[in-house]
């Protein structure tokens, strides 16, 4: 192929990803359409599809019964009144849309999601701060990740620790958990503690509970400002539903 119809070739191509990358449904009139969620104001979800998400339902992991599930209903009637600082936090930058990210290692669209995320975040760094959650439904060496990941908090290593997790197999045992944690210049016995302290206990208990007020059946969930979605869903529609959201006033509640 000469040099000239390589460069028309190639601005071809250019063309036609660039078209796609046009917001379509916004030139068109159209977009997301959300109905709130009576019991749980403010808070939507996408008009069609299932409790949460209209959004296609890619998740993993349907969470077991609990073993003492009157605990359980109880921690969640008790959060369903006021879940807004268990699920965004407190002392975040209120001038930001909180998206609160509930994941489990084991969970391949959890992976695909967090790029996502990142991607969104590194795109409007100025409008959106995560707030994450474990919810760990697959077992022992869920939790014992989990764990790792809440002590990992206390010493701002957080995301650092989470990013070599999810790069890696999940680590089964406390071993591996504390080599990677020494890698990263966690301070481990310290870290030992926390994993094992009710501090990081009553943590997996407020996220399960917000969990069951939400309907989070498996991960990924989604909590993005008002927005309510479990399973992943493509990053156009994530984006939309975030640039929803920033139109709207914060704090969310």
């Amino acid at each position: 192929m000469r040099r000239r119809d390589l460069v028309v070739f190639g601005g071809i191509v250019a063309l036609i990803y660039g078209l796609r990358a046009l917001p379509w449904d916004r030139l068109a009139g159209r977009g997301p359409r959300y109905v709130f969620l009576a019991d749980l104001p403010p808070f939507r979800r996408l008009e069609s599809g299932g409790p949460t998400s209209g959004a296609t339902l890619a998740l993993v992991g349907l969470d077991p019964a609990s073993g003492d599930a009157d605990v359980r209903r109880a921690r969640a009637d008790a959060m369903r009144a006021d879940p807004c600082p268990a699920l965004f936090g407190a002392g975040g930058a209120q001038d930001l849309v909180p998206i609160a990210y509930f994941s489990e290692f084991r969970c391949p669209y959890c992976r695909a999601l967090e790029r996502d995320l990142n991607t969104l975040i590194a795109e409007y760094p100025a409008s959106f701060r995560l707030v994450q959650h474990e919810l760990p439904i697959f077992g022992p060496p869920s939790e014992l990740a989990a764990r790792a990941s809440i002590a990992a908090a206390r010493q701002g290593k957080q995301q650092e620790l989470r990013r070599r997790f999810m790069r890696t197999p999940l680590v089964a045992e406390e071993a591996s958990v504390l080599r990677v944690a020494a890698d990263i210049g966690l301070d481990v016995d310290r870290l030992t503690r926390d994993m094992a302290s009710p501090e990081v206990q009553t943590d997996l208990d407020r996220t399960r509970a917000l969990a069951d007020v939400f309907g989070f059946v498996g991960t990924p969930g989604l909590v993005i400002g008002r927005t309510v979605l479990n399973g992943a869903i493509p990053y156009a529609l994530l984006r939309r539903i975030a640039e929803d959201e920033t139109s709207m006033a914060v704090p969310v509640c």
